[in-house]
C-alpha cells in the first residue's frame, strides 16, 4: 500500500496520524488479494476520520476496488501467460 499525505492536509502531527488510521485500516481489511497494489490519496478532511469512519469509506468502495483488482491480476496473468508461450 502507498500513502500520499500532502502538506495541504496539515502539519506533520495530522500528516501521521492520517497514515496510521491508514495503515490500520489496511491491516484490517482482510478482502484484499495477495499481489494487488494500493494507493491511498488523503483528501481534505481525512485528518478528523476516526478508524470507523475510514473503515467505513473502505467498506463503501470494497466491491469497486475487488473488481478493480480481478482485472488487475487478470491483465497480469494474462501477460505472463502471452509471455511464457512464445515461438
Amino acid at each position: 500500500m502507498g500513502l500520499v499525505v500532502s502538506r495541504a492536509i496539515g502539519n506533520a502531527v495530522r500528516r501521521n496520524r492520517v497514515k496510521r488510521v491508514c495503515r490500520e485500516c489496511f491491516r484490517l481489511s482482510t478482502w484484499l488479494p495477495e499481489g494487488v497494489d494500493l494507493v491511498v490519496i488523503a483528501r481534505a478532511g481525512a485528518p478528523e476520520l476516526g478508524l470507523e469512519e475510514v473503515r467505513a469509506e473502505w467498506r463503501a468502495v470494497e466491491r469497486l476496488l475487488k473488481a478493480r483488482a480481478a482485472d488487475a491480476l487478470a491483465g497480469k496473468a494474462a501477460k505472463a501467460a502471452a509471455g511464457t508461450h512464445r515461438t
